[in-house]
């Protein structure tokens, strides 16, 4: 009898996770900066990201490619590489373009590459980049060096596999030093829990896009999966409940 039902519940249990698979699967995915920076983390300061996009613009000159950059507090347990490349793809970014990923509370990162530009920067060489350019002030929380020796290193090579030499006269001139407010650790599980990705829009026309795209992820976080609340109390009922009365 117990066989019977511990094989009902794990029915019930496979059954719920195949009908809310599909809300799990709509993972929502920000729109495509006006510029080629979405700090929707807010650890990135001003002057960083103006450099940032001012990179990107040289970069663009001299191969037909940029770089972008994109953060994140939490992905809600979404690999961060195959996020890079959903949004790489969602942004609809060209074959000579880059995409680098930072979430900030899951201590993570990937980048995304078009195709041109993956064959200038095979993965190893990634690795190796982001392992000698960008993972220790990253770990160390110091974002907007580690964003920028990564993104200077990634552009350099990108314009070097094209032949080109990329002009960085007067871009992150001086140390870099974290002007942002440190966010809580990652190992806050609390916080996690909580946490909503804080942006603003860098371009005022851009506001309204921005806060109707934050509004819905938002909504999409918090509503109740009613589906599975009900399914569940079915199983529990069923299983359990209703035995003890016939048995009375």
């Amino acid at each position: 009898m117990r066989a019977i039902r511990f094989t009902a519940l794990l029915a019930a249990l496979v059954l719920c996770l195949s009908l809310t698979a599909p809300a799990f699967a709509e993972t929502k995915y920000p729109p495509r900066p006006q510029g080629t920076v979405a700090d929707l983390a807010g650890v990135l300061g001003e002057s960083v990201i103006t450099d940032l996009e001012t990179l990107s613009s040289r970069l663009s000159a001299v191969t037909g490619g940029k770089i972008y950059v994109l953060t994140r507090h939490f992905l809600g347990g979404v690999n961060a590489s195959n996020y890079a490349k959903k949004v790489f793809d969602v942004w609809a970014l060209g074959a000579n373009d880059a995409l680098v990923l930072m979430v900030i509370g899951e201590e993570t990162s990937a980048m995304a590459l078009g195709s041109e530009a993956e064959k200038a920067l095979p993965n190893d060489t990634q690795i190796s980049l982001l392992a000698n350019h960008f993972r220790t002030p990253f770990l160390a929380r110091q974002y907007d060096e580690a964003v920028s020796q990564l993104a200077l290193n990634v552009s350099q090579s990108l314009a070097k596999a094209k032949g080109q030499t990329l002009d960085v006269t007067g871009l992150f001139g001086q140390a870099v030093i974290q002007s942002t407010p440190q966010p809580q650790k990652a190992e806050d599980w609390w916080y996690g829990m909580f946490a909503r990705d804080d942006y603003d829009a860098r371009e005022n026309d851009d506001d309204r896009y921005w806060q109707d795209w934050r509004n819905e992820w938002n909504y999409e976080e918090t509503r109740i999966n009613w589906r599975s609340v009900i399914i569940w109390g079915l199983a529990i009922y069923f299983l359990f409940f209703r035995k003890k009365r016939r048995r009375r």
